[in-house]
């Protein structure tokens, strides 16, 4: 008979490690879940190096079997929110037992019952602003860098413990091979008569930091009317630009400007999961070598556009249109410079119905999709 499960909070340096280390050791990316390595999740896990969990009321649970964690869980929510906003749960990683998943989800509701929360969110890796979603279609295909991998079968096991599916978002895929977009709307650009008052400039690495302001500021206008959507704030903000750097040196941002004002952005980064999603979390000395190979100087067959945007001041206008056209133009001639095959823009909310007609176009179809849950606390 196996021993009874036991849910509790994580308690000590030596729980943090197994929580951390929890996805490669319930069989990593052969069990279909995706392990980031271990000293980047630390670094994102701890108050030490990521400020940003201060602006968050946080609690992680493992699940125990005797002596065994066979799953984890963490609940999220803003210091700052108030009783209308969901708190959220992540990181949820299990072994394949509806029990586990049931009572993990219990314990992430009562801790967010605790803070106030009304409703419950997820997967949700502190919020839609990080990793997002359980998989629902693409388990065959490659992973993707800040893309979250898990198992087909836990999206039933969500819903038998009792959440509804809220909202599905996707990743569309363009291969550069059969790309149309930069042949189609290079006449169309050329005979716009306003051509000379849009630039395209990219952010230059070595003033990342600098400019991450500016790519904030862009953000949080242009996605702020987008389902779930949360700002980011300046201490997340430089949170993400110190993990992020490394990528953007290999990668670019590109800044649309009207009339010499920022309206839009674009930011495309290598894919770097080619060189870890096969380690576990493990890089070793072979690892490491192949991950700085891709996030250094680029060396992967695929990339991700994870920004695509334009402020709400320009939305639904003919700027909006060459701005978007000029952005995508620029992204996939630094993919073609980098030799990348494929690009994946990801992700897309599956009722922004405008982002979806531009990836018809290119052609990027749906590849891989991620669903979100809701219940009331």
């Amino acid at each position: 008979m196996s021993e009874p499960l036991i849910i509790r909070p994580v308690s000590g340096a030596a729980e943090e490690v197994l929580f951390v280390r929890l996805p490669a050791m319930l069989g990593g990316h052969a069990a279909g879940w995706s392990v980031t390595p271990f000293s980047d999740a630390r670094k994102f896990l701890s108050p030490a190096t990521n400020p940003a969990l201060a602006e968050w009321h946080s609690q992680k649970f493992l699940a125990w079997r005797g002596d065994q964690p066979v799953g984890r869980v963490m609940a999220t929510w803003p210091r700052d929110a108030d009783e209308s906003q969901p708190g959220h749960f992540g990181f949820l990683v299990t072994e394949p037992e509806q029990e586990t998943v049931t009572r993990l989800l219990a314990a992430a509701r009562d801790a967010l019952r605790y803070w106030g929360a009304k409703e419950m969110r997820g997967p949700l890796s502190f919020s839609i602003n990080h990793e997002t979603g359980a998989m629902i279609a693409g388990f065959d295909r490659p992973g993707m860098v800040k893309m979250p991998r898990s198992p087909d079968w836990l999206p039933a096991m969500i819903e038998a413990a009792g959440l509804s599916p809220e909202m599905d978002v996707h990743a569309h895929t363009l291969t550069l091979a059969e790309e149309r977009h930069r042949a189609a709307f290079a006449p169309r650009l050329a005979a716009w008569p306003e051509k000379e008052k849009l630039t395209i400039r990219r952010i230059s690495p070595g003033r990342w930091l600098a400019e991450m302001r500016l790519i904030v500021e862009l953000f949080n206008d242009a996605w702020s009317e987008n389902w779930a959507a949360m700002p980011v704030s300046p201490t997340e903000a430089d949170m993400i630009a110190r993990l992020m750097r490394p990528i953007a040196v290999s990668g670019a941002v590109f800044i649309a400007e009207w009339e010499n004002r920022p309206i839009g952005i674009l930011s495309i980064i290598p894919n770097v999961e080619e060189a870890t999603e096969d380690r576990d979390g493990r890089l070793g000395i072979k690892g490491t070598l192949n991950l700085l190979g891709a996030a250094l100087l680029g060396r992967t067959e695929s990339a991700r556009i994870a920004l695509l945007g334009i402020i709400r001041a320009y939305r639904d206008t003919e700027i909006s249109s060459m701005a978007v056209g000029s952005l995508l133009t620029a992204g996939l001639d630094f993919a073609e410079k980098r030799d990348w095959k494929e690009v994946e823009i990801s992700w897309v909310l599956d009722d922004n119905l405008r982002m979806r007609r531009v990836m018809a176009r290119l052609p990027a179809p749906v590849t891989k999709s991620w669903r979100i849950w809701h219940t009331t606390l």
